[in-house]
């Protein structure tokens, strides 16, 4: 008898579609079957590019019934917070390595009716989240340096993700651990094994000659 399925949520990073189409780039996602569209919002200071503002969060909420995730990659995480105000985003992350209250940040999120997630860059410590784990609905790995797609997955991330898995079983968290960056067939089954709950996926479904059925051929392995 085989396996059931196991349950992984993928999140379609729209920053990897056609800048000058980003509609087209949210429909792929949704034929593709993608469980949540992701917002990267880079400001040029964090991250040396610079992506979406608020009125793309507000547009693509309203252009689709896929919930959105912001993924702040910005300096000062608490301005956003106000500026995303009523935008209709069902999760925020900001970086741990951005904010030095980062307590006070998640509770702010949470005072907007968005659920909290926290990013943590590659150097990072793991056991950095450990305080926090209680209070946010998720974990961020990041898999690649934040601000360039196409790059390929680090090796560290796979040891990453499993002791991030042993540190959230050994406190009881609820978080969820997602991996961003460089996701894709070769390597998402890995994750997976590793303990990951959500895959980004970005050039691994815009930059595939059919991105919607690499999507569901990830999905079907799993």
């Amino acid at each position: 008898m085989s396996n059931p399925p196991r349950t992984v949520k993928f999140l379609a990073s729209i920053l990897a579609g056609d800048p000058l189409n980003l509609i087209e780039a949210i429909r792929i996602a949704e034929r593709a079957g993608a469980d949540m569209i992701s917002l990267d919002v880079s400001d040029g200071h964090f991250v040396p590019t610079i992506s979406f503002g608020e009125d793309v969060v507000r547009r693509t909420v309203e252009s689709t019934s896929l919930p959105v995730e912001v993924h702040l990659m910005v300096s000062r995480p608490d301005d956003w917070i106000e500026r995303m105000d009523g935008c209709g985003h069902a999760q925020m992350l900001f970086h741990l390595e951005a904010s030095s209250r980062a307590m006070g940040v998640v509770s702010a999120i949470r005072k907007k009716g968005v659920k909290p997630g926290v990013a943590m860059n590659l150097e990072t410590p793991i056991s950095a989240v450990a305080p926090m784990l209680p209070y946010i609905d998720s974990v961020c790995l990041m898999g690649i340096v934040p601000g360039f797609a196409g790059q390929k997955l680090m090796e560290t991330t796979y040891q990453r993700v499993s002791e991030l898995r042993e540190l959230i079983d050994q406190t009881g968290s609820a978080a969820t651990i997602t991996v961003d960056g460089g996701v894709k067939d070769h390597n998402a089954v890995q994750l997976v094994d590793a303990g990951a709950h959500c895959l980004v996926m970005s050039s691994g479904i815009y930059g595939a000659s059919d991105p919607e059925a690499s999507l569901r051929s990830i999905r079907a392995m799993l």
